[in-house]
Parts: structure tokens; C-alpha cells; sequence
């Protein structure tokens, strides 16, 4: 008689979108935003988030080499005056998930009245 084993191996897919990133402050070269987890985590825990960047005409970008664990992030190194847009992704154990909406335009430049 052989035995049998069996192995309960849990699946997750990618998660779903995050909530639309929300702008809540801009300097002449960083802009910071923040987002809603997502309803659908895919079956598996949130490792963390990807915060992505597009300036006009170009193309999507990861704004961090490091997952980012809070629903906050500063994007630095940006241009004054160019126009950028952000969207974030979830990431489980399959991976990055489906992007948020994009905040729209957002353009770096010094806050009114500061010289």
C-alpha cells in the first residue's frame, strides 16, 4: 500500500486596485500622496505598495527601488514645472497588482508667497 500526502498550497492572484492617490502637497521638486488600500487584497496579505510616476509624454516608471509598507509616500527629484501624473499598485506574493486610478496632473513648483 502507498501512502498518499497532501500538500494545501494557497494561490493568491494580484491584488486589486488601490484607491485613486489622493496630492496632498507639493514643493518645487517633491509632490506627496496617499491612497486607500484596496478592497481585494487577491487572497493574499499586502507586502506593501509600488508608487509610480509618468511625466507628460512619457512613460509609467517606479518611483522607489524599495516596496513602500505605509499609504504615504513623497516622490522626490522632480522637475519644477513639469507636469507629472501618480498611480500606485499593491503588491502580494504574486506580485504587483492592478493600478490605481491616476491622480491627473500634478506640477512641482514653490508654494505661493515663499521666495
Amino acid at each position: 500500500m502507498g501512502h498518499f500526502y497532501y500538500t494545501w498550497v494557497y494561490f493568491s492572484v494580484e491584488a486589486g486596485a488601490p484607491g485613486q492617490p489622493r496630492v496632498d502637497g507639493v514643493t518645487q521638486n517633491s509632490a506627496t500622496i496617499s491612497w486607500d488600500k484596496p478592497k481585494d487584497n487577491g487572497g493574499g496579505r499586502i507586502l506593501g505598495y509600488v508608487v509610480e510616476v509618468k511625466p507628460k509624454g512619457g512613460e509609467w516608471t517606479e518611483s522607489s527601488a524599495v516596496l513602500i509598507k505605509d499609504n504615504e509616500f513623497t516622490v522626490s527629484h522632480l522637475k519644477e514645472g513639469q507636469e507629472y501624473e501618480f498611480r500606485v499598485r499593491a503588491v502580494n506574493e504574486a506580485g504587483p497588482g492592478t493600478p490605481s486610478a491616476s491622480t491627473g496632473p500634478v506640477v512641482p513648483q514653490k508654494p505661493h508667497g515663499l521666495f
